[in-house]
């Protein structure tokens, strides 16, 4: 495979870089989470569950995890039929409904948790704490943008 593209494009080198890491990144956590009964768009609705005390919306959970909502909708089906989530009426607005986090699937989050902690350690283990730092600033700021740009997409 080509590392570079022959205009020296370096926004293009750059961006074409990140997806072949983000590609070798994602199928790495997968294998991982394979070995645990869960995927990587599961255990992310778990944790967005997790974070916002254990109730969200499905529309929220689906902005959270930058998924489209039917493919939200189709992990949750999956996860409420294996006992993880379950479907409420919100207390606040009938119309509206809120998926819950039911004990099992804290239990199951709880239990991914350390496993998604060994997964960060060892993606990073070749670098330093200041390499560590400096990545985090720059894809920081990197989703700032993008969402923005992606805002601003929607919005024409």
């Amino acid at each position: 495979m080509v590392e570079s593209y022959s205009d020296g494009s370096k926004a293009l080198n750059a961006v074409g870089s990140y997806l072949r890491t983000f590609d070798a990144l994602t199928r790495y956590i997968q294998l991982v989470l394979d070995t645990h009964g869960s995927n990587l768009t599961q255990t992310a609705i778990m944790n967005a569950l997790y974070i916002h005390g254990r109730r969200m919306r499905p529309t929220d959970i689906s902005k959270w995890v930058f998924r489209a909502k039917r493919t939200v909708t189709s992990v949750l089906d999956t996860l409420e039929r294996i006992g993880i989530v379950k479907r409420e009426r919100s207390k606040t607005d009938r119309r509206s409904v809120e998926v819950v986090m039911t004990e099992k699937g804290y239990e199951k989050i709880e239990e991914l948790l350390p496993v998604m902690q060994d997964i960060s350690k060892n993606i990073l283990s070749g670098l330093d704490e200041e390499q560590i730092e400096t990545l985090t600033i720059i894809l920081k700021q990197m989703r700032k943008h993008l969402l923005t740009l992606i805002d601003s997409s929607q919005s024409s």
